[in-house]
């Protein structure tokens, strides 16, 4: 079940479609329009179909609220994520990505350039940083369980939408129901026991510890340990596997564009001066950046999301009924051929500063928009920064024999049949 599989042809053309008028679903592309959706009209168009999805798992946390309930959380978990803060984990970053590089070296025939499954290599990681950073525990049963239990609750995410958007209640059979369940179970329980740890114990001054003690601005209202549980399996997810899905795909992107790669190793060498990187490289790795961001275009960690209607309205004239589903394919609209030159093509001059002013705010999404911006957008783009900068000193990425990936969308964009490279390790 691929939900990419089902957009249509005009969602890469036009600013709105819908099969026919007064339809109960709409796909929404125009800059304009998304602004009204995401911004001007918010409050018309919640997060319904995804609330759905994801409340199982991740309860009633900063991603699956809405109103005052979500707004008191946002501020509360904004003070984690203030940039200067956040640089502070970078040496945490770069380790990852060292013991990425060692588990390469130590590989079987590493000695030639090895075949090695970038996705899941990349994705372990970011799966150490954020266990590092968020979910430190003594336990080392832990990672397993989580990672097990993540991956088993993926395995059904194309089916999972599916039913979500449909609106079907949660007991419908569907292929991976129990699974899917029993992962829950299993993510809740493995935090919940950390939570206790750390209460018992306490602790470094981590993402963990900081909403733990994160209060609403307005009340001075801490949260409870079922909040909690829902907004650190939040970040636990979001913040390992979007990173991990943007890396895999631009070291893909990078191994078929060798002026490219030839380019972000002179500009890792001349910041970093074959030394680790540190937090003072990151702002400076310029180029690092502007093909993260590319890649981010042509391959948005979350392709797709929506909203619900909650109230009659209008969409450049056409009426949205309450109960309408407006669907916001990201994957087509950073592709969209009325705002991007060449759309299918890689070409991270795009993200010069020059260039990179005058894109509408609308027309590339892999954050979001609006109030509800990802919270997480400077901490993925330092870890990525750094990460792939230290991959870059050291390695070298092409192609593997076999077909080309091909994009899933399962919540994230996941490569069909996984990412194979050929990794040549110095």
């Amino acid at each position: 079940m691929n939900p990419l599989e089902v957009v249509p042809r005009e969602a890469y053309e036009a600013d709105f479609f819908r099969a026919r008028e007064g339809a109960a679903r709409a796909w929404v592309m125009g800059p304009a329009l998304l602004k009204q959706v995401l911004l001007d009209e918010r409050e018309k168009f919640q997060k319904l179909t995804q609330i759905r999805l994801l409340s199982p798992l991740l309860g009633r946390g900063l991603l699956t609220s809405e109103g005052a309930e979500w707004k008191w959380q946002r501020q509360a978990c904004a003070p984690m994520f203030r940039h200067q803060a956040l640089l502070g984990f970078v040496p945490v970053f770069v380790r990852a990505a060292q013991g990425l590089l060692a588990r390469w070296r130590a590989a079987p025939g590493a000695a030639q350039p090895a075949v090695q499954a970038i996705d899941r290599d990349v994705t372990r990681a970011t799966f150490e940083i954020i266990s590092a950073t968020l979910l430190p525990s003594a336990d080392a049963t832990i990672g397993p369980v989580l990672e097990h239990s993540i991956a088993s609750f993926q395995r059904s995410g194309g089916w999972a939408q599916l039913y979500a958007s449909m609106r079907a209640p949660h007991w419908l059979p569907r292929p991976g129901i129990a699974s899917g369940r029993r992962a829950a179970v299993a993510l809740r329980a493995a935090v919940a026991a950390v939570i206790r740890e750390r209460r018992a114990n306490g602790g470094p001054d981590d993402l963990m510890h900081r909403l733990m003690a994160a209060r609403d601005p307005e009340s001075g209202q801490a949260m409870d340990d079922e909040r909690l549980i829902d907004n650190l399996l939040t970040f636990y997810l979001a913040g390992h596997e979007t990173t991990a899905r943007a890396l895999s795909w631009t070291l893909y992107l990078l191994s078929r564009s060798p002026g490219w790669s030839a380019a972000l190793e002179d500009e890792v060498a001349r910041v970093a001066g074959g030394a680790p990187l540190e937090a003072a490289h990151i702002e400076r790795l310029a180029l690092v950046q502007q093909v993260l961001k590319e890649s981010m275009r042509l391959f948005p960690p979350v392709p797709m999301m929506s909203r619900q209607a909650v109230a009659d309205t209008t969409l450049g004239g056409h009426a949205i009924r309450a109960g309408s589903s407006v669907i916001i394919p990201i994957y087509a609209i950073q592709r969209h051929a009325a705002r991007w030159e060449d759309p299918h093509a890689f070409d991270p001059a795009r993200f010069s500063p020059d260039k990179e002013a005058e894109l509408g705010r609308y027309q590339y999404l892999p954050f979001g928009a609006g109030p509800r911006i990802c919270i997480g957008m400077a901490f993925a783009m330092i870890e990525a920064t750094a990460i792939l900068a230290t991959l870059l000193q050291h390695a070298r990425f092409s192609p593997a024999p076999g077909p080309e990936p091909y994009p899933v969308a399962s919540v994230t964009l996941l490569p069909r049949g996984g990412l194979p490279l050929r990794v040549s390790v110095k």
